[in-house]
């Protein structure tokens, strides 16, 4: 415990930047849908832009790692956060359907390259020992970040751009703590290598969990606000909303994933699927409810349905080897991102045909499919024994479902990680001493320093 706080005090420059970005990042995802209703777009539309941005963002998460490698970490970051910055603007500059698709498009790629850079920089400096607890902390530092950026909301009208400079103000802060940083750079980031047939033969019901958890909570963060806001909330009443469920998602972490250690995941997955299923229930009736019952409904139900992505990846692992978890990871993450991208557009037609119910209509029947789903592979397979289970491990949010599993302490990595403080290693004076034909990698090497702290280049 020690250990993983002394290294997240060295990489606290990384974390006010990833708490800026998810602050501005939950905050924005909200104003958008908004904003969308204010101008007129139709839920459909609304809820293609949340479609658009998972699309972006798995390009982002796959795709991002060459141009990190070739440039390195600070100015790969750097460049993300300018791009995803000036798209934010470009939602007030040019009000236009096929404007804002593309914007949001580039702006999904840009923010997952940025929780490469994020995800991997943590990755190299966490032991085995202390990497479960980075991940706690780094995904704690995301739900607060994320509930207080709800919060920010009431500031201003949606209908003003004040709200959407504010965004681009944080991400471009965001920027600043890691371009300032004396860091090293990280070992390259892996490119991730997928085996469709595989990861189903492996697992089917951990699939269609990932699946069906994309769909859920895709369709939840692009139309809750509209829901909200449809069935009478005003917009301080909307933030509290979605704070309540970013709570939930926090608190429901560890007493389910501590249940799913004890019995089989698959009967924990189900019993927390058919619950979400029951609350969601109450929720279509939103407009009947007071607004304590229903802040109290959102917290149980994303609660619950935030623990399918990490209940369905805990239960794949049981029947994984230590070396396939990072793999097979990148999978379920295309699995999820596949899902999350359709979520919107589903529960945005069901709105259209029953009105604001339609989005929670639209969740019992995801929470249905997966139930039967579920209950049929539980009679085709028997569970992983206890003695042969891993340990549950809590996944972050929809906004940042990336490539986490490098932090998973499941996982099989290479020991060659850095506890050290995180600072750059400056050359001596007698540089100039150096043969001109020396290349910095072996320059660096010969000051005892590690060849993965520079990038490789050119004779100097």
């Amino acid at each position: 415990m020690f250990l993983a706080f002394k290294l997240m005090r060295s990489l606290s420059a990384l974390m006010i930047s990833v708490a800026l970005l998810m602050l501005s990042n939950s905050l924005f995802s909200t104003l958008l849908a908004l904003r969308g209703k204010i101008e007129g777009y139709s839920n459909e539309f609304i809820g293609l832009t949340m479609s658009v941005y998972f699309i972006g963002f798995c390009i982002g998460t796959f795709r991002s790692g060459p141009l990190i490698n070739r440039v390195g970490h600070i100015r790969s970051f750097a460049a993300f956060g300018a791009i995803t910055s000036a798209c934010t603007l470009c939602f007030v500059l040019v009000i236009h359907p096929w404007a804002w698709l593309l914007a949001r498009l580039i702006m999904g790629a840009s923010i997952a390259g940025m929780f490469v850079v994020a995800e991997s920089w943590l990755n190299n400096r966490a032991s085995n020992k202390a990497r479960g607890t980075v991940l706690a902390i780094y995904i704690m530092i995301g739900y607060l970040a994320a509930a207080i950026g709800q919060q920010v909301l009431p500031w201003s009208d949606p209908a003003e751009a004040n709200l959407f400079l504010l965004v681009a103000i944080c991400l471009s802060l965001a920027v600043v703590p890691v371009s300032l940083t004396r860091a090293t750079h990280p070992d390259p980031v892996p490119s991730p290598r997928l085996d469709l047939r595989r990861l189903l033969f492996t697992s089917p019901a951990a699939v269609t969990g990932c699946f069906a958890a994309g769909l859920a909570i895709g369709a939840l963060w692009g139309l809750a606000p509209i829901y909200a806001r449809d069935i009478g909330l005003s917009v301080n009443q909307v933030a509290m909303f979605m704070s309540a469920a970013l709570v939930g998602g926090l608190l429901f972490q560890l007493p389910i994933g501590r249940l799913s250690d004890r019995l089989d995941r698959r009967s924990v997955l189900l019993g927390t699927t058919l619950l979400g299923g029951l609350v969601a229930i109450g929720l279509v009736l939103g407009p009947a409810l007071p607004f304590p019952a229903l802040l109290g409904a959102i917290f149980l139900y994303y609660g619950f349905t935030s623990t399918l992505y990490p209940l369905s990846l805990a239960y794949a692992n049981d029947y994984l080897e230590h070396d396939d978890v990072i793999t097979m990871g990148s999978g379920f993450v295309l699995a999820f991102s596949v899902g999350a991208a359709l979520g919107p557009i589903g529960a945005s037609l069901a709105m259209r045909w029953t009105g604001p119910s339609g989005l929670f209509l639209f969740e019992i029947l995801v929470a249905s499919s997966l139930t039967l789903f579920t209950l049929w592979r539980m009679r085709v397979r028997m569970w992983a024994g206890i003695i042969k289970k891993e340990l549950y491990v809590a996944l972050p949010d929809a906004h940042a479902p990336v490539i986490v599993s490098e932090l998973d302490p499941r996982a099989s990595v290479s020991g060659n990680y850095d506890t050290g403080a995180d600072t750059l290693v400056t050359p001596d004076t007698h540089l100039t001493d150096v043969n001109v034909e020396t290349t910095s990698a072996e320059f660096f090497e010969a000051n005892g320093a590690r060849t993965t702290d520079v990038p490789e280049g050119p004779s100097v």
